[in-house]
């Protein structure tokens, strides 16, 4: 997120400054990232980040609003809309703008059933799922709650134990 030229949380598609889509769909969080390499601002993003979370425990997701069909949707819109840079000017989402997107939920069997359908890796850790979805260009990663709060406390335990905070 150090890199991102934009970012949302939980606003409609049809307000994000940087791209003209007709849909009030809203993601959690959606990140523009942007190649700082280049002056020019009319490059095309160098990559789009979605992340969706679940509500915890979440045991009924209906076929066709499950959490993989809203993340194809709003990569579908995304890719479909335009894009404008700071002055106003229309530049595209490059067709081969790569997507990250991941679902933050736990894994509850028919969490785990919808990954398999779908045709997810099951982590070697057995804490989430992940798959490059090649048509649509984007690395999907389910992530279960307990891994993030485990992931994140190990990261930053340094900072912790350098802070005199208890864990």
């Amino acid at each position: 997120m150090a890199y991102h030229k934009y970012l949302a949380s939980d606003q409609p598609l049809n307000t994000l400054t940087p791209v003209i889509i007709e849909s009030d769909d809203r993601p959690d969080i959606i990140i523009f990232n942007s190649p700082f390499a280049f002056v020019d601002n009319s490059m095309p993003f160098s990559s789009v980040v979605i992340i969706e979370f679940k509500r915890p425990m979440r045991h009924n997701y209906p076929v066709d609003s499950n959490p993989f069909e809203q993340v194809y949707g709003y990569i579908r819109k995304i890719r479909q809309g335009n894009v404008t840079d700071k002055h106003g000017r229309l530049i595209s989402v490059s067709q081969n703008t790569p997507f990250y997107s991941y679902i933050i939920c736990d894994l509850t069997n028919k969490m785990r059933q919808l990954a398999e359908n779908q045709d997810f890796t099951e982590a070697p850790d057995k804490m989430g799922y992940f798959k490059y979805h090649s048509q649509l260009r984007s690395y999907i990663e389910i992530i279960s709650y307990p891994k993030l709060l485990e992931d994140a406390n190990k990261r930053n335990q340094v900072l912790f134990d350098k802070l005199n905070l208890p864990r």
